[in-house]
């Protein structure tokens, strides 16, 4: 078996890499992912494949994002013919964003592109750590992530199952923040961990960055979000609150329910609304997958609604009847409050029994809210502020002192999103005095500096990308065996140079202390094909042999290593 990593390397979008075994005959892909915001986007975009598409039998998806899975419909088109590997809920999620995207990039989404695609899901449980074949002695093995629905990471073994010869990789996919028990996101079961492999590929975003104990605690991030809404009772204004589609919004909808539970009468008098069609279609097509269960072992688990939905409930997620309340609770967060017969969950705390639909189903009219006394929060996307709804409300809003726009991820600085956060700082004269104007990509709508009024506010902890100590934890997890590599060499990639070098010496500073030998690889383009079946092909390099030769001889210096 070979690998040869297509991308992304030294980038953070465009995940494509290519696996083959010449003398078996396999010849496949894990993932096929748009690049987006990259200079070189449209090049890789637009591309001639290095390999025949015809000649590629499988790909195996790791998830739904774009940048992970965009290019499969063009493939298709280019000549692939074969199966898609993926959850059942990456594969709905997938169509969904391939629908909207063909009025943006017609040359890469068609219906007919779209309609060739040929989904394949696992049926035999456990769908989340079971061998599945696909092939004699070719077997695929599925673990959560913890990123977004449907998001896993992706065991390859090949060779004779339970035998000497028989090898594997994981592939990491996008690792969320979710430490079992110490869950970030307010939704989606922890992270699973990998086990140990002969190889990993893991990815490298946030390699350089450890977030701070608040910025990963729920309970300060609902607070802020809290404060937010208080304020703009306070002043009858609006909130409003640009998100992504795909797992963020819904997030924040969470919180959003959340907050007005605990205190019902107080939040009455605002009006919730979500502006978002593409995150509402999405919702609307996934929400039944919270309740999905698989049993394993003699015990029957949900595949990914977390544990921290019941803890906020009051509910105990091994009971029946608790599981079917907080399922309940997750169903509310996509109805209309205006035509929906709400029955109230019997169990759990307060919040529980207080929990209801939030969102009103009639939007108002730009006339309506500006003459509005009435408290408003909306949520809508894009997250980044360029386009979608947001696009239409932030003009609109921006010029009133009443209005708190909150972003909630990252987004480029040259985004509108990214623009405000630049002057969110900025006091009122200091804006007066700029002559810098913020645009809109693809219209004619701009808004001066000067006219802005509205209050900028960051609100953090919803990333659902993990952070160094995140990736660090995955890539080396304690188990009952004792530390375990996820493999003994690692390659790094989905990250710029800066975030994957981060990530290399930190990792090397882990193995180091623990006594684990690892050999970090971070390949560029020109690395070619690596093979997978024999150890001296590994390609450490000769300085980290050469440390950890020295570190047998003298452990006193293991305090000292990346330093």
């Amino acid at each position: 078996m070979e690998v040869n990593f297509i991308g992304p390397l030294g980038k953070v979008t465009g995940s494509c890499t290519w696996m083959r075994d010449l003398e078996k005959g396999w010849n496949f892909l894990i993932d096929c992912g748009m690049q987006q915001g990259e200079n070189t986007a449209d090049a890789w975009n637009h591309q001639e494949w290095p390999f025949d598409p015809s000649e590629i039998q499988f790909i195996v998806l790791t998830h739904a994002h774009m940048d992970h899975s965009g290019l499969i419909p063009s493939l298709y088109e280019s000549g692939f013919n074969g199966k898609v590997y993926c959850t059942e809920e990456t594969a709905s999620i997938a169509e969904i964003q391939y629908r909207n995207a063909m009025h943006l990039s017609p040359e890469l989404f068609t219906q007919a592109s779209i309609d060739k695609i040929k989904w394949s899901h696992f049926q035999k449980e456990p769908i989340l750590g079971g061998h599945h074949p696909v092939d004699q002695d070719l077997f695929l093995q599925f673990q959560r992530t913890g990123h977004i629905l449907g998001a896993v990471s992706v065991s390859i073994y090949w060779g004779k199952p339970m035998s000497p010869e028989q090898r594997s990789i994981v592939f990491s996919g996008d690792i969320g923040p979710q430490p079992q028990d110490n869950e970030v996101l307010p939704i989606i079961r922890h992270t699973m961990n990998p086990g140990h492999h002969n190889y990993a590929v893991m990815e490298s975003t946030y390699g350089s960055t450890n977030r701070s104990p608040s910025d990963k605690e729920p309970v300060i991030r609902r607070d802020h979000l809290k404060s937010l809404i208080d304020r703009t009772i306070n002043t009858q204004g609006t909130l409003l609150i640009p998100a992504f589609a795909l797992g963020r919004s819904q997030d924040v909808l969470f919180d959003l329910h959340a907050i007005a539970a605990e205190n019902p009468k107080y939040h009455e008098q605002v009006d919730f609304y979500y502006d978002f069609p593409l995150g509402r279609e999405i919702m609307d097509e996934t929400i039944r997958f919270w309740a999905k269960t698989e049993s394993n072992r003699e015990k029957t688990r949900l595949l990914w609604l977390g544990k921290q939905v019941f803890d906020l409930l009051g509910l105990t997620k091994n009971d029946p009847d608790h599981l079917q309340q907080a399922v309940s609770a997750m169903n509310a967060t996509s109805l209309y409050k205006d035509d929906c017969n709400w029955k109230a969950l019997q169990e759990g705390n307060q919040i529980a029994k207080n929990w209801k639909p939030i969102i009103s189903k009639r939007l108002p009219t730009k006339e309506v809210l500006a003459s509005s006394n009435r408290p408003t929060v909306i949520v809508t996307g894009s997250g980044n502020g360029d386009a979608g709804k947001a696009a239409a409300w932030l003009p609109l809003l921006l010029p009133k002192n009443s209005t708190i726009v909150a972003t909630t991820g990252y987004f480029g600085s040259n985004t509108v999103s990214g623009k405000l956060i630049s002057i969110k700082d900025l006091p009122t004269p200091d804006r007066r005095m700029s002559n810098n104007n913020i645009e809109w990509p693809n219209s004619k709508k701009n808004i001066a500096v000067a006219e802005i009024r509205a209050h900028i506010q960051e609100i953090k902890g919803y990333s659902a990308h993990g952070d160094q100590e995140d990736l660090l934890n995955w890539a080396v997890c304690n188990a009952k065996e004792g530390y375990l590599p996820a493999g003994d060499t690692i390659f790094l990639q989905h990250g710029d140079d800066q975030n994957r070098e981060a990530l290399r010496d930190a990792l090397r500073s882990k193995s180091a202390e623990l006594g684990i030998e690892l050999d970090i690889q971070t390949p560029n383009e020109k690395t070619g094909w690596i093979s997978l079946e024999s150890e001296e092909n590994n390609q450490e390099d000769e300085d980290y042999k050469n440390l950890m030769a020295l570190l047998k001889k003298r452990p006193d210096l293991k305090q000292h290593v990346g330093n």
